[in-house]
């Protein structure tokens, strides 16, 4: 078990001062963005799934299941394997904010906004509160502006695999003390 205190406060800088620190709550798995992403990976595997017993059981070429076997792998990470690394980083990341930038670290890396930053959004639900900054023309940008690629995938479990992720805070159960 670590402690999200002293993991934030070997993070400090010279003079910095800590406001507060928290984490995300690893009970907490399902989100907004999964009333589309869970059928959707249901509807993925399935059919990949279904596509490549059909191919083993007809024995087709060698190349048709290895070309199967890919998406049945995406299928499942889509299904199962999100929500493992998910966990796992709500269990090891740190949330902290000092008076000068807030950060999110893991003891071995660290990423990090400056405080006075005003492009976030704050989400209140079922007791927890989430903190997102905006891209600032990095992440998920399209010819220097902002979209919506790289939020929807924000705190999914699929957020990082084709890019950067985005800056933010989720599922913190110390939301009023955060805000």
């Amino acid at each position: 078990m670590i402690d999200p205190r002293a993991l934030a406060s070997d993070e400090l800088r010279p003079g910095e001062r800590l406001l507060w620190v928290g984490q995300s709550d690893p009970a907490r798995l399902f989100g907004a963005r999964d009333a589309f992403l869970v059928p959707f990976s249901l509807l993925w595997g399935g059919f990949a799934i279904f596509w490549e017993v059909g191919v083993l059981t007809s024995g087709a070429p060698w190349f048709f299941p290895l070309f199967g076997a890919v998406f049945v792998a995406a299928g499942l990470y889509l299904i199962a394997g999100r929500f493992l690394v998910k966990r796992h980083r709500k269990r090891t990341e740190v949330y902290a904010v000092t008076d000068r930038r807030a950060f999110v670290t893991t003891g071995s890396n660290t990423r990090e906004t400056d405080i006075s930053r005003t492009d976030r959004t704050i989400n209140r639900s079922w007791g927890h509160v989430s903190v997102e900054w905006q891209d600032r023309g990095g992440a998920g940008s399209l010819f220097g502006r902002s979209t919506s690629v790289a939020a929807q995938y924000a705190n999914s479990g699929l957020d990082g695999i084709a890019g950067p992720r985005l800056f933010g805070f989720y599922d913190v159960l110390d939301g009023k003390a955060l805000v």
